[in-house]
């Protein structure tokens, strides 16, 4: 493998380099140091140059959604049996926002706030909403994206500063 797939490479194994290089934001010597490639830095900083040449620019978009919060929800085990309908069977009080597995986001009274986003919504705005949580220290208990809806499960005391923080992230989500 030539030092340049190499460096191309061990890019791709770091989201947040690539994701940096698109935004022309690196200084490429102390990134070229810090990936694992054989070869000296200048060598490799001029490979990280040239993909960056390649790479589309970053772009940003704003998306068609409505944010809402979602106060006393919980994360239960449920009976993954479903009934006719394929739904989840659960208590006939509790509406499951989101489930993997045996596990559940449901609405019983928990200590739980799920953020809830109905719109456009994909991969990409669950990685912008989930990576700005993480940037103000909010614990994410929870977060999925299927169809037209976006979950994310934080605590109680957090709901109403998650709430500002996703409606902010989704104001300007990066299309890759």
């Amino acid at each position: 493998m030539s030092l340049a797939a190499e460096t191309r490479a061990a890019v791709r194994a770091r989201p947040w380099l690539l994701q940096a290089l698109r935004a022309g934001v690196v200084n490429y010597a102390a990134a070229a140091e810090s990936l694992d490639v054989d070869g000296d830095t200048d060598s490799i900083a001029t490979a990280l140059r040239r993909f960056a040449d390649d790479l589309e620019p970053a772009e940003t978009a704003e998306r068609d959604v409505v944010v809402r919060m979602r106060s006393g929800v919980g994360l239960a085990g449920v009976d993954v049996g479903t009934d006719d309908s394929g739904s989840l069977d659960l208590d006939a009080d509790a509406e499951a926002l989101l489930s993997v597995g045996e596990e559940a986001v449901v609405t019983a009274d928990g200590s739980l706030t799920a953020i809830v986003v109905d719109g456009e919504v994909d991969a990409s705005a669950l990685t912008a909403v989930v990576g700005r949580l993480r940037a103000e220290n909010v614990l994410v208990d929870a977060a999925g994206v299927a169809g037209d809806e976006l979950v994310v499960v934080v605590p109680r005391s957090d709901g109403a500063s998650a709430l500002r923080t996703v409606e902010d992230a989704l104001a300007s989500v990066s299309e890759l």
